[in-house]
């Protein structure tokens, strides 16, 4: 129960700008119920950071599972950000750019998390990509690395603006380019 209503919260509200005090009010304990479980501060962070990866990773494999084309795989990981933008699995956005943006110019043990879970999910896009080249349902000439940031870039950042502007024109604008521009590495 604490990491889960942390990580709602961090995520909502960030993890340096929260306070334990914060944690306190969302979960109902007393600060030594919250110290009796973690050693301070950053661990819960870590943990609350690790728990939401954790729930996104999830959401990807429920996303793909059923899709057989790799096509339909990358589409399902563009639902995804749709999901996002309506404040699920996570309320507050992708905890990968939220940590991006709150973490980036640090060199704390948060900051190698999120940029580790980041590259995870790049490699994860690229294997899809890599995948449907394999199985000579997407072109050779894609460069799948490239691809991979194109996509994840596009969904973060309109996800992003469609949070700060609430309006999801942009990030469904970023849908139906990508949808085209997976739809290009076709055979």
């Amino acid at each position: 129960m604490i990491i889960s209503k942390s990580s709602t919260h961090f995520n909502k509200k960030g993890y340096a700008s929260s306070s334990i005090s914060d944690i306190m009010e969302e979960t109902g304990l007393k600060k030594g119920g919250i110290y009796r479980h973690f050693e301070s501060k950053k661990e819960l962070t870590i943990e609350a950071f690790e728990y939401s990866v954790q729930i996104m990773t999830e959401h990807y494999r429920q996303a793909i599972k059923d899709k057989k084309s790799m096509q339909n795989r990358l589409f399902a990981v563009l639902s995804v950000f749709q999901d996002l933008e309506k404040g699920f699995p996570l309320p507050g956005g992708c905890p990968l750019m939220n940590g991006a943006i709150e973490f980036d110019d640090t060199s704390s043990e948060l900051a190698s998390l999120v940029r580790s879970s980041m590259i995870d999910l790049l490699k994860f896009v690229e294997g899809l990509i890599v995948k449907g080249q394999e199985t000579n349902e997407f072109s050779v000439d894609v460069n799948a690395k490239q691809a991979s940031i194109i996509i994840i870039s596009t969904l973060e950042g309109s996800l992003a603006l469609s949070r700060l502007y609430h309006d999801s024109i942009y990030l469904d604008n970023a849908l139906d380019h990508l949808q085209n521009y997976i739809r290009s590495f076709s055979i």
